[in-house]
């Protein structure tokens, strides 16, 4: 027992519960913590129960949620954010960084900047920025260690004006990049620097200016850069010289790593161009038969759950149901913005590579309610800005849902991914021609036309069809 109150004992929890929510008193009506009750069983603040039982901040003077010496966490927290951000003895903060402070002593509820202060990391890195006595910058974010603390930090002062938005992705792959360069000795660097500056970080460059440089794309690209330092450190066990590196040597290659087979191909044919070593290549590979299927019943009864089951969330039944409709791999599905989707005389439609694909109206309002969705970009819950944002929001909103969080949840609900994927792609390359299927869902041409094969279908009638039109 806590405390023993008008209304009786009281433990530990509900004592908690009470003092951090003040109600409207039933007979005063003055909002106060509630220690008594009427004998209708109606809440009573401390004088209307006839005792002097009363919480109130000697400070502010809200009326509860008292933490430490009389004063109510809001206060305990602007005292704290204060000596956070204070950059001299007076206390005094730096006009640069109170949209922060009056963010942080305004959340709702305070107790959750309080327990953020006291057990996170994120507060230890804006004390070390604010000793540093400099404009705090990008540039001075991205001196330190780029773990979960940083970006966490870095999202807050994003979200409240502090830091313009940048490209993460794009930066996220320089800084990486910078630190590996740092680490190999001048024998790998000479090749690693210039195929990662010229065939990567450019190439990633000129699409992050259109804003189509994904969190996929950016694994894969440091993904091609790490196969190719482990290439290179292969030969030097060796003792083989890139120059002199021969066709039987790379397939010995790919025979003792045979699943870095697609990401060693971007530096062989930059080596293979600029002359560095022979005509070598990457021998194609035959991708194995789809094994994993859903019986057409079974695939419709899903496809049916997602768009009408409203036990399931919203996020689950949106992926759910372009799995199953348009055979989406999960990690193309989380890319799309909210500007892709549009109506267009009583009909919506989702571009999901460069065409507008038609969506029937159910899933069409699963993904008008997504939208309509306040997204927040960080603790603060400062809404997204009036920009296109993803469709599918991770953690934070300025990231897209993660493929692996995507299979967590299609697992935890009972939804089958890849076997309703792969039933998907057989019944579309089943009713139109391969060609078409590629331009409507972004597959390779040779995808495509792979699965049309393995449906007992061609080009052929496709072809035989245009050549008639013509």
């Amino acid at each position: 027992m806590r405390a023993n109150w008008p209304i009786g004992p009281v433990c530990d929890a509900c004592y908690a519960r009470r003092k951090r929510n003040p109600r409207p008193c039933t007979r005063c009506h003055a909002s106060q913590v509630l220690v008594g009750r009427t004998d209708e069983n109606r809440d009573l603040c401390g004088p209307c129960s006839g005792t002097d039982i009363a919480f109130v901040c000697n400070r502010c003077g809200f009326p509860g949620d008292i933490y430490a010496d009389g004063a109510c966490t809001r206060c305990v927290v602007g005292d704290r954010v204060r000596d956070l951000l204070s950059h001299d003895e007076k206390g005094g903060i730096a006009p640069a960084l109170r949209p922060l402070a009056d963010g942080l002593i305004a959340l709702h509820p305070p107790v959750t900047v309080l327990r953020w202060l006291q057990k996170c990391a994120g507060p230890r890195v804006l004390a070390q920025l604010v000793s540093q006595r400099t404009e705090i910058s990008h540039a001075s974010l991205d001196v330190l260690p780029q773990d979960l603390t940083t970006r966490h930090v870095r999202e807050i002062l994003v979200a409240t004006g502090i830091l313009p938005q940048r490209q993460e992705n794009l930066a996220r792959l320089e800084l990486w990049l910078d630190n590996i360069l740092k680490q190999l000795p001048p024998r790998q660097k000479q090749f690693i620097a210039p195929f990662a500056e010229w065939s990567i970080v450019r190439d990633a460059r000129r699409r992050a200016a259109r804003g189509r440089y994904t969190t996929r794309a950016c694994t894969h690209d440091r993904a091609d850069i790490r196969i190719a330092i482990k290439f290179l450190t292969w030969l030097d066990e060796n003792q083989l010289d890139l120059a002199a590196v021969g066709q039987e040597d790379l397939d010995l290659w790919l025979t003792t790593h045979p699943t870095l087979h697609r990401s060693i191909g971007s530096f062989i044919r930059w080596t293979t161009a600029r002359h560095l070593t022979g005509q070598i290549t990457i021998p194609t590979r035959r991708s194995g038969l789809p094994a994993r299927f859903l019986g057409e019943r079974e695939h419709h009864e899903q496809l049916k759950r997602c768009l009408n089951d409203e036990d399931l969330p919203l996020e689950v039944r949106i992926t759910g149901a372009l799995i199953g409709l348009y055979a989406l791999p999960v990690t193309r599905l989380v890319e799309p913005t909210t500007d892709r989707f549009h109506r267009d005389q009583g009909s919506a439609y989702l571009s999901i590579d460069r065409n507008p694909v038609l969506l029937p109206p159910k899933l069409a309002r699963l993904i008008d309610r997504q939208i309509a969705r306040v997204a927040f970009i960080s603790m603060l819950r400062q809404p997204h800005n009036d920009g296109p944002r993803f469709l599918l929001p991770g953690l934070p909103p300025t990231r897209p849902l993660s493929a692996g969080r995507v299979q967590v949840l299609m697992k935890r609900h009972g939804l089958a991914v890849i076997a309703a994927r792969n039933t998907a792609r057989i019944e579309a390359v089943a009713d139109l021609p391969p060609i078409v299927i590629s331009d409507l869902f972004g597959i390779s041409p040779r995808t495509a036309y792979a699965w049309a094969q393995y449906a007992q279908d061609s080009w052929a009638d496709y072809l035989a069809v245009s050549q008639d039109a013509e």
